[in-house]
């Protein structure tokens, strides 16, 4: 699973945990909902850092938190 993959899927994960749609995420995050879309229509593509703060603080977590699953969190040997 590559970088966009991870990321896409942590954010519905997210989602789904706070019964919220993208749209919402869109309106409380102040992201346009054009910027939400099109991460799900591009295949290599990856938030940018400010975007990625700006849905973690609408969602409740840091950026820490968004990341703090496998293979983020996993200390490569």
């Amino acid at each position: 699973m590559n970088d966009h993959e991870l990321i896409l899927n942590r954010l519905y994960q997210l989602l789904r945990e706070r019964n919220l749609s993208l749209n919402r995420l869109a309106t409380l995050s102040g992201v346009r909902q054009s910027t939400l879309t099109s991460l799900e229509s591009r295949p290599t593509g990856v938030p940018k850092a400010d975007t990625l703060r700006l849905l973690c603080k609408a969602l409740g977590i840091s950026v820490h938190d968004f990341f703090d699953f496998p293979p983020y969190n996993e200390v490569e040997k």
